[in-house]
């Protein structure tokens, strides 16, 4: 067996070599370790409906413009279908015919214009307007 002199000891070659591959191992997983992060990723909805009107009022035949405000908070541009449903399908089916628009929304703020016309037979009536967005 052959033997290195360090400083006063004698230290085996098989020993020494064994300790220089340990250290090895180590001081390659510590630089892993530290140069490998995990970072949080999400994609997330960059499309919101900022102002709509509160209330709608009208009567039997008239038309109404629904002024919608969309915040596009990403640098990409998206088309955007408008689908407006009233909490009675059957009075809208019968008596309310909604815009049926696609529209190009930009990056930022958008203002987009849809209507609704009311049948001139329409009975008096108090429903709730549900307005939902969907990106393509």
């Amino acid at each position: 067996m052959r033997y290195v002199n360090i400083n006063r000891y004698q230290v085996s070659t098989t020993l020494l070599i064994a300790m220089v591959l340990a250290a090895s191992a180590v001081a390659a997983a510590a630089t892993y370790i530290w140069t490998s992060k995990t970072i949080p990723f999400s994609v997330e909805e960059p499309l919101t409906v900022t102002y709509y009107p509160s209330t709608l009022d009208t009567h039997p035949g008239e038309n109404i413009t629904l002024d919608i405000t969309i915040m596009n908070s990403a640098n990409v541009d998206y088309v955007v279908i408008l689908v407006f449903t009233l909490n009675d399908t059957t009075y809208q089916e019968s008596y309310i015919e909604f815009s049926n628009y696609t529209y190009d929304i930009h990056s930022g703020s958008n203002q987009v214009q849809g209507w609704l016309q009311v049948d001139k037979k329409s009975p008096p009536v108090s429903l709730e307007l549900t307005i939902e967005f969907h990106r393509e």
